[in-house]
């Protein structure tokens, strides 16, 4: 019977790379997965995003190993402190990740860095969603293509699920965002209580994060005006009488 993966079993190292230096495809598949912009060292802002996905999944800690040492399996990983201030000066290659390998961060090169995990390790490390992650290293990659240009080759490997919906004729019929025009519609008619209106927006706005699905201009003003307006919603009447 295989043991629960643990900081005492190097071995488990070896699910994490292959041999061409990225992701395992066995450990990757159903996680998420998008590049990030980065520079010649981590900075801050990886930094911030390694510590949000620990936070977010629990884990005390970060281990950090050479890529040649993860993909053979070595016992070479250090434990090191997500908010350790010495993780923004390390070069490339490197990688690091969760002790239970729900979330790594694989920085092979100058230019970028892969972050990959669960649904929940994604959720502090990406918070922005995976999409808005991948359309703005699209855009980053055409902004630095003199300076590293084979970042246009690693937008082009992890290109958004989405495109940015900017008008409600725009939204692909059976998505999360559509579900949040359809209730819009029957509210406006009538046809919905405020209470269901609010449980059922919550819900499938929830489901449109996790999905990657993005909307931009007059589509996100108007589900952004509609999100404030909820954020001050209170559904049971009572507490409604006392607020006003």
């Amino acid at each position: 019977m295989t043991s629960p993966p643990s900081d005492s079993q190097p071995e488990q190292e070896g699910l994490l790379l292959g041999a061409d230096g990225g992701f395992a495809q066995a450990w990757v598949a159903g996680k998420g997965v998008t590049p990030v912009p980065a520079g010649t060292h981590l900075d801050v802002a990886v930094i911030r995003r390694i510590e949000a996905g620990c936070r977010a999944v629990g884990a005390q800690h970060i281990l950090d190993a050479p890529p040649a040492a993860a993909a053979h399996g070595t016992s070479a990983a250090v434990p090191r402190q997500p908010t350790e201030t010495g993780l923004a000066g390390t070069a490339p290659p490197a990688v690091l990740y969760t002790p239970d390998l729900r979330g790594a961060v694989l920085f092979p090169e100058p230019g970028y860095t892969l972050i990959a995990g669960t649904e929940a390790f994604m959720s502090g490390a990406v918070a922005e969603g995976i999409d808005a992650a991948r359309a703005r290293f699209g855009r980053y990659a055409r902004a630095m293509k003199n300076r590293w240009p084979h970042l246009q080759g690693i937008a082009t490997a992890y290109p958004p699920a989405h495109r940015a919906w900017s008008h409600p004729s725009d939204v692909t019929p059976g998505t999360a965002t559509s579900r949040l025009m359809s209730l819009l519609s029957t509210f406006a008619q009538g046809t919905c209580t405020a209470a269901d209106f609010a449980d059922g927006w919550w819900e499938a706005r929830r489901a449109a994060h996790s999905q990657g699905e993005r909307t931009s201009g007059d589509l996100a003003d108007l589900l952004d005006r509609v999100f404030m307006v909820l954020e001050d919603y209170t559904p049971d009447p009572a507490l409604r009488d006392q607020a006003t």
